[in-house]
């Protein structure tokens, strides 16, 4: 009977797949999540925009999510690279022809779609319940959508550069209680004309760049409800709202309190 049990003991052992030690992240909302699934440690390459949390910047870096340094990665010798399956397609198919394992993850696009992508990684880390734990985390700071939700311009850049339907900053700004002013356009990052935005009239702003100085000063932006209600936005943190990882959701909750007047 033992000698059976560690037969068992041993087949089980060899199906169970590897568990990556070698992690390269092409995403900087990727490398959040592995270090939240407490697998920091393993990260052996970044981008040069994973500044967070503060190690992250003291990991060898690998060029940016759109060309991503094929070289540098290679020569990492990661057992598993993500990657976004929207950017960097030449170079993650340079790296799959090189025998590096590539695990490109789909654009989020609601803010539910990061509970996937926590998902995915945790799985390929061999860290399940790690991933399972940290998804129940983050789906428990989402209250309810309010039944009065203030039209939003959300600017992510100066110039008018703004996001649309396809954007998950667009249900971002729907879990905190404000509906997008370009929802329904099919789009994700565009650049949107002024006499547009005056023409919507957002109750509400939301600057991730700029200040609500320079918008004030923008031709009829004192026209606007959004600048008579006094509700131009610039307290959020700029990395943490616009990217699609764990941080994203304590800021919703604090854009929930600023368009709302919660305390």
């Amino acid at each position: 009977m033992k000698t059976f049990i560690s037969l068992l003991a041993l087949c089980l052992c060899a199906a169970a797949p590897a568990r990556a030690e070698r992690v390269v992240s092409l995403m900087p909302s990727y490398t959040e999540i592995i270090f939240e699934l407490g697998a920091g440690k393993d990260l052996v390459g970044v981008t040069n925009f994973c500044d967070y949390p503060p190690a992250a910047a003291k990991i060898e870096k690998a060029g940016d999510y759109l060309r991503p340094n094929v070289e540098k990665v290679y020569s990492l010798k990661p057992d598993v690279v993500f990657a976004g399956d929207w950017a960097g397609a030449s170079s993650t198919k340079q790296l799959a022809l090189l025998g590096v394992k590539v695990v490109s993850l789909p654009q989020e696009r609601k803010v539910s779609d990061i509970f996937s992508t926590i998902r995915l990684i945790a799985a390929e880390l061999g860290r399940k319940a790690e991933g399972e734990k940290l998804v129940h985390k983050l789906s428990a700071r989402l209250g309810p959508v309010p039944e009065k939700p203030l039209k939003v311009y959300l600017e992510e850049d100066t110039g008018g550069w703004t996001t649309g339907g396809e954007s998950f900053l667009s249900d971002a700004v729907l879990h905190a209680g404000g509906v997008n002013i370009f929802a329904k356009e099919e789009k994700g990052y565009f650049q949107a004309a002024w006499e547009e935005v005056l023409l919507r009239g957002p109750e509400a702003v939301i600057l991730l760049s700029g200040t609500g100085k320079e918008f004030i000063s923008r031709p009829m932006a004192g026209s606007l409800p959004a600048v008579k209600n006094g509700l131009i936005i610039t307290a959020l943190d700029r990395d943490a709202f616009s990217r699609p990882g764990p941080r994203l959701f304590a800021e919703i909750a604090r854009l929930e309190k600023l368009l709302h007047g919660k305390k």
